[in-house]
């Protein structure tokens, strides 16, 4: 694996071997191109008022660098994107409630909020497409 000398290459690993026994998902990550990528997605995602796809949270905790070095900046204050951060908010802390029940149906989250939230991402973002894998 090609990652950056910021980043825990074993806990990334780790976190691709999880991925490897999710059988509910349709995603793969691209764990090179995200860690590659990911302070310019996070930058760009937040001045456009949407939040990064929740299974990134994990990867963003594999970062090793100095916090001084990450390179993101929040530009814009437009009442908006505010608004808007704020609903994408509430609706993830909504979506993550309805699918803590361990007994909740897995397929379904992954359908209707973990993949989908990749899925939107890319289509809102479409030049951060090599997020995952396709076996195209």
């Amino acid at each position: 694996m090609n990652i950056g000398k910021d980043w825990d290459e074993e806990y990334i690993n780790n976190l691709k071997k999880f991925d490897d026994n999710i059988k509910e998902t349709t995603v793969q990550l691209n764990y090179e191109f995200i860690t590659e990528h990911y302070f310019e997605m996070y930058e760009v995602a937040l001045n456009a008022g949407t939040i990064m796809p929740y299974r990134f949270n994990t990867i963003g905790v594999a970062y090793r660098g100095h916090d001084h070095d990450r390179p993101t900046k929040f530009n814009n204050f437009d009442p908006e994107v505010k608004e808007r951060l704020e609903n994408t908010y509430k609706r993830r802390t909504e979506l993550q409630f309805k699918y803590a029940d361990p007994n909740s149906d897995q397929k379904a989250r992954y359908e209707e909020f973990l993949d989908k939230e990749v899925y939107d991402f890319i289509e809102e973002f479409p030049q951060f497409k090599d997020i995952i894998i396709t076996d195209e």
